[in-house]
């Protein structure tokens, strides 16, 4: 995970850009497979591989008009909006282990723990910003951290930490 903070005034313009998992890494070689015999699944492969390595995502949050504006960015250049919201619909960001669980590999199901940063909102919806494992915990925790010394005096930070349980 890579990410940025740029401090402009009246702005905080926050930009994540994932690195791939292991689901990326399977269904892009499965469309490749498939594209060798039907040139469909090539195009979306081709699609799919560009969209991923080009992109990040962009949250500007602006403190002069309460809102945060989330853009999808392509290869730097093209910015797509997405989502606006205003500071009163954002309860929290949330720093958690909560989407951690069960996941089928070879050995069947085991327990994964996964770190999320999330933004939580009134209508009980999630903005998710990144989620990474845990061997990923330093660059989760120093983007918390920045987020919270920027913007600590508009919203709650919580880190809500559980125990993962072998179910």
């Amino acid at each position: 995970m890579r990410y940025t903070i740029d401090f402009k005034n009246p702005n905080v313009i926050l930009s994540v850009e994932e690195s791939f998992t292991l689901i990326d890494y399977i269904s892009l070689f499965t469309c490749l497979l498939l594209g060798i015999f039907f040139a469909l699944f090539l195009w979306i492969f081709a699609f799919a591989l560009l969209i991923k390595i080009f992109t990040r995502t962009e949250y500007v949050f602006n403190s002069d008009t309460n809102t945060l504006i989330l853009y999808f960015r392509i290869f730097g250049y093209l910015k797509i909006k997405t989502r606006k919201l205003s500071f009163n619909e954002i309860i929290k960001f949330s720093f958690s282990n909560f989407d951690s669980g069960k996941v089928l590999i070879e050995q069947g199901l085991v327990t994964k723990e996964w770190l999320t940063l999330d933004i939580i909102l009134r209508d009980e919806q999630i903005i998710r910003i990144t989620k990474l494992e845990p061997e990923n915990l330093i660059d989760i925790h120093d983007l918390y951290l920045d987020l919270k010394t920027y913007m600590d005096d508009w919203f709650n930070f919580e880190i809500e930490y559980g125990v993962v349980k072998d179910a």
